[in-house]
């Protein structure tokens, strides 16, 4: 596993890009994401702003082969830069009249974010002709070893990917429909 550094944000941006693109079901990527012929520009948009919130609030892994990767967040303060970084996702990304249904979309998620400090599993990723191959379970696995004590927090939209979280120890606490598409709440208190 690769701790990522600024270095690597074209790496970790291929990867997520690519396991996302062709991701055309309701989740909460094509839900921030405006719709339209410019889908290649604003995920990259969204997966660099995701990059940078990860290198300033949390950290960034990627896997040895460089075809999976991690983002978590721990705590996130007010700061220019996230200002900055925002402002440019409303415009490259989300469109001004999603504006609403995002904020929408942040503060139910909020909502159900432990009171504790946690663990943000923000997003995981793997290039498409590697995934059910192992790779995103070694990492989270690898992941999970550095954040041992920690509690560990995800949502997720496919029920296939509560299987795979289940099977890393995870247990969902929540769900909800209320944006239009499932929404699922996982959490893992880490004792690897």
């Amino acid at each position: 596993m690769i701790k990522a550094t600024k270095q690597e944000r074209d790496i970790a941006l291929e990867i997520l890009h690519s396991a996302f693109f062709n991701v055309l079901i309701p989740n909460s990527i094509n839900f921030t994401i405006k719709n339209d012929y410019k889908r290649h520009e604003r995920l990259m948009a969204l997966m660099d702003y995701q990059f940078k919130m990860s290198m300033k609030y949390g950290e960034v892994f990627i896997s040895d082969d460089k075809n999976g990767c991690v983002l978590y967040i721990d705590k996130i303060y007010p700061s220019l830069n996230k200002v900055s970084w925002e402002i440019k996702l409303l415009f490259k990304c989300i469109g001004i009249e999603n504006t609403y249904k995002t904020l929408e979309r942040e503060n139910l998620l909020k909502k159900y974010h432990p009171k504790e400090p946690f663990k943000h599993l923000w997003l995981m990723g793997v290039r498409p002709k590697f995934q059910g191959k192992g790779i995103g379970s070694k990492l989270i696995n690898e992941t999970l070893k550095r954040y041992k004590g920690d509690l560990i927090y995800v949502e997720t939209t496919i029920p296939p990917n509560i299987k795979f979280y289940k099977n890393l120890g995870f247990t969902v606490f929540h769900e909800t429909h209320e944006l239009n598409y499932p929404l699922y709440f996982l959490k893992l208190r880490n004792q690897i």
